[in-house]
């Protein structure tokens, strides 16, 4: 539990079974993980997945309205208060690379050697549903959308941790690619 930050400063995280949410830091403390929504009736004996009752944060990310499955994952968003929030599907350690222009998400499970952004072909980047997002904090909060979130990243009990993704305020262009090495990459440039 924690914020994480790995030996170069990288930001990251992984998931303990689902998939991993990147919401806008502004957004954190409303994403309830498997809790119920605020004010949702709950049926005495309800848990998450319990179709007798109300949807929960973690059921959406499960099965996100927008997706694009990826040999190793995939991409897609659900909504938060009204606007996109990122989910990425599979249990794959993720982290953040900054660049002059933003930056990117690893998702790798064959090891960090292999995953190199630049090789990425510059043809291969698309959006999937949701081409911008905008950033009021300037930051991203990524972890196990079945945690609960918090404004505080410090304060989210995510039992792999909090990647904690400084890219500024503003509106921000979100394409993805996978690599011949089926390594999936997630950018982010000012829009």
């Amino acid at each position: 539990m924690g914020v994480n930050i790995d030996e170069r400063g990288r930001p990251w995280t992984i998931s303990g079974g689902g998939p991993i949410i990147v919401v806008p830091a502004e957004l954190a403390g409303h994403w309830r993980g498997t809790s119920p929504p605020v004010g949702a009736v709950v049926p005495q004996g309800w848990t998450w997945g319990d179709a007798n009752g109300p949807e929960c944060d973690y059921d959406r990310a499960c099965d996100p309205p927008v997706f694009e499955g990826t040999p190793y994952g995939g991409f897609g968003w659900v909504d938060v208060q009204g606007r996109p929030v990122l989910v990425l599907d599979g249990e794959i350690l993720t982290w953040f690379e900054a660049d002059s222009a933003g930056g990117v998400l690893v998702r790798s499970s064959i090891g960090e050697a292999a995953a190199d952004p630049a090789k990425v072909p510059a043809g291969s980047w698309r959006s999937v549903g949701v081409d911008v997002i905008t950033l009021t904090d300037g930051r991203l909060y990524m972890f196990d959308s079945a945690a609960e979130g918090a404004a505080d990243p410090a304060r989210i009990r995510a039992n792999d941790g909090v990647g904690v993704v400084t890219l500024g305020a503003g509106r921000w262009q979100v394409d993805v690619a996978t690599d011949a090495d089926e390594v999936d990459f997630i950018r982010f440039r000012r829009a």
